[in-house]
């Protein structure tokens, strides 16, 4: 399939589908489908970044037959929603963690779970009396829910998956009532519901802020950042690292299976055949788990490589704290994890067009070039004064702290700027998506029948 087939496809899919919704007047049924369609362009990367038009539709379908809502006069409760929170990856943290710092300042805030969450999340929570809300059911009945508990926050803070259409009708419903909700822009590369009918969009990275400039309708910006890990290194154990069996110096990436795209790139293998295989250096991979891209591997390579699948995070940090350099994940890369190794004062390297984060000159835009900077580095060593500069910021400026403080202004009416220099020129928006555009992947929602279209 090439690109424009691929292209064709993705139209007469999308086409599907809105036609499906616009036939619809069961309103479960109606959620159901914008979910399906959220879920295509998201989980495809098809250059469709939002669908304010969509969600505009649903909500006048909906709307003569909503019950009278009343905002409350006097409110002090900041709620955040988060959809689905995990033992994996930053998306689960970054909310986690705003909210427990504000629990401990004395804030008035609470936790909204609209789908589910693992049960380490749910304890942690519990361990820091953030009250929690779970309104597990996605039709009618969670969207009205929402809208009540909404109304009766000071501003509504969204964590929220791309598809999460209830979410979005009851974050419009709250719009329209005065009460001012404000979109965490996780997806920064993908399809999402809700970011331009929010009072703002609070960016994590330069990135994120240029992408919703160019790809979305937001009616406000501000920065928030991607806070850093409040676990301090010397908490961090030597056991934890033993282990692993990994003896001596190691570099270590961490990232889920999807960020390495070992399905249909074989970028990640190359650059293990160049540091295990032909450097001999040991890599530590957190979160990949067995692939069998990794059994074709050179026998070098395979000796050097220990790879393991999800690892809790404390774990995760500590065995960062013992490596001798990060990688970041490629050709997506991180966020929360790279931020963690800058704190640490790490060297880190990888491979993809500039991103947009603090720091991100460690980005190469080839393997020829991250292979010379890896070479480099062993050779001469790490420039100790960069690292401290990366490690200070970080510190300063993307913790937890740092990041609630720059909610708390945002939310009294303040836009807040992005803290740091980045350099347009060298980020391609459209990386992920020209990426993916290349491959033959294509996610068709089980509701398609690619046989009677």
């Amino acid at each position: 399939m090439n690109n424009e087939q691929k292209s064709q496809l993705i139209s007469q899919i999308d086409g599907a589908l809105r036609q499906a919704i616009q036939s619809c007047r069961d309103a479960n049924k109606l959620f159901n489908l914008a979910r399906h369609y959220a879920q295509f362009h998201w989980l495809n990367l098809t250059e469709c970044w939002e669908k304010a038009d969509l969600e505009n539709y649903i909500f006048k379908l909906i709307e003569p037959r909503l019950p009278a809502f009343t905002a409350q006069e006097s409110r002090t409760k900041i709620t955040h929603v988060i959809s689905e929170a995990y033992d994996t990856g930053g998306h689960t943290p970054l909310c986690v963690n705003l909210v427990k710092e504000q629990k401990s300042r004395g804030d008035d805030v609470e936790l909204i779970i609209t789908r589910k969450a693992t049960d380490t999340v749910i304890k942690n929570l519990q361990n820091a009396n953030v009250p929690i809300k779970t309104y597990p059911d996605n039709g009618v009945s969670q969207m009205l829910a929402l809208a009540k508990c909404f109304l009766q926050s000071k501003a509504v803070v969204l964590h929220i998956n791309p598809d999460d259409i209830v979410t979005c009708l009851a974050v419009m419903i709250a719009e329209r009532h005065g009460v001012p909700c404000y979109f965490v822009n996780h997806a920064n590369i993908h399809f999402s519901y809700a970011p331009s009918q929010c009072t703002g969009i609070l960016e994590i990275t330069a990135a994120s802020w240029l992408s919703s400039q160019k790809y979305r309708h937001p009616k406000s910006q501000s920065f928030l950042g991607i806070p850093a890990s409040k676990t301090e290194t010397g908490t961090l154990g030597q056991s934890r690292i033993e282990e692993t069996g990994i003896t001596g110096p190691y570099f270590i990436s961490v990232g889920t299976p999807l960020k390495y795209r070992l399905g249909n790139s074989n970028d990640f293998p190359e650059f293990i055949e160049f540091l295990c295989g032909k450097m001999g250096q040991k890599l530590l991979m957190i979160g990949p788990g067995d692939h069998p891209k990794f059994a074709e591997l050179s026998p070098d390579s395979r000796k050097n490589l220990v790879v393991l699948g999800q690892v809790e995070r404390d774990r995760t940090l500590a065995l960062m704290a013992g490596a001798k350099a990060y990688i970041d994940s490629f050709p997506e890369g991180g966020g929360t994890s790279v931020v963690n190794a800058m704190k640490l004062g790490l060297p880190i390297f990888g491979c993809r067009i500039s991103e947009g984060m603090y720091g991100d000159d460690f980005l190469s835009t080839s393997l020829p070039d991250l292979f010379a900077r890896v070479s480099d580095f062993l050779t001469n060593g790490a420039d100790q004064d960069l690292l401290d500069t990366r490690a200070n910021f970080i510190k300063t400026q993307m913790s937890v702290s740092a990041c609630v403080d720059r909610l708390l202004q945002t939310i009294d009416g303040k836009k807040i700027a992005v803290p740091y220099s980045y350099d347009t020129a060298n980020m391609d928006l459209t990386f992920h998506h020209s990426r993916w555009l290349e491959n033959h992947d294509l996610y068709i929602p089980p509701i398609i029948n690619m046989g009677k279209n």
